[in-house]
């Protein structure tokens, strides 16, 4: 009886280990290659007529010429709950080494819904992330990039929501770091969903032309400032 009581016993904490385990979910692993995502036809035409002449008035050349970049498309529901929205992460222009205008439209039924830009970095992909703090909508991230600064460079993520129409920064992370040796640590972004979600960073290191190896464990994690700062334009 008593042997049974302490298999039931394990049991039930390995059960609950592995709930804990099931409710983390992956916000953003650069150990993985990116899916190119592009733009229906439809909200192709919506970018082409609407979206960039609005760009170039609010952008102006005396600050750069038009060098359109598209970077990715999200899908799901970021401004309503169950609406099926698309949103497009493009760079307008590079200013410089790391800098860059960039642009965040956000699309429903091939109708545009807003359209915003940012002085910020260099785009590399776009994703969603699904309702982490249980608000009923969808967050998303964004990744940027930037050239190398004394033989190192990296990538780092904003993740953001929409709150009155408008994106706000819930944090910044630093993703990845690399240099002219090929030499390449990344750190994977998880989270465990809530009203308060809780972040969780893990450590990856991979030499030149070797698999990602983990390093240490997952631990407690909180995000820096968001550097994306947008604007709505028209």
């Amino acid at each position: 009886m008593r042997s049974s009581r302490c298999i039931w016993a394990a049991a039930v904490v390995i059960g609950l280990v592995s709930a804990a385990s099931a409710q983390t979910v992956v916000v953003y692993d650069p150990t993985q290659t990116v899916t190119e995502t592009k733009m229906t036809r439809g909200e192709q035409g919506v970018f082409d007529s609407v979206v960039l002449p609005a760009a170039k008035r609010a952008v102006g050349r005396d600050v750069c010429e038009a060098d359109i970049t598209q970077s990715g498309v999200a899908r799901g529901a970021f401004t309503k709950a169950g609406a099926n929205q698309s949103l497009v992460f493009y760079q307008y222009c590079q200013t410089g080494n790391g800098y860059g205008q960039v642009g965040l439209v956000l699309i429903e039924g091939d109708r545009l819904v807003a359209s915003f830009m940012a002085d910020a970095g260099w785009t590399v992909d776009i994703g969603k992330v699904a309702d982490i703090n249980k608000n009923g909508l969808d967050e998303f991230y964004l990744v940027y990039s930037g050239g190398l600064h004394q033989g190192q460079g990296g990538t780092g993520v904003d993740l953001l929501e929409f709150a009155a129409g408008a994106p706000r920064g819930i944090g910044w992370y630093q993703a990845e770091k690399f240099d002219e040796t090929q030499a390449t640590t990344v750190w994977t972004l998880s989270v465990k969903p809530g009203v308060k979600p809780i972040f969780y960073r893990q450590k990856y290191f991979s030499g030149e032309g070797e698999d990602y190896k983990a390093q240490g464990k997952p631990a407690a994690f909180i995000l820096g400032k968001a550097v994306s700062k947008f604007r709505a334009i028209r």
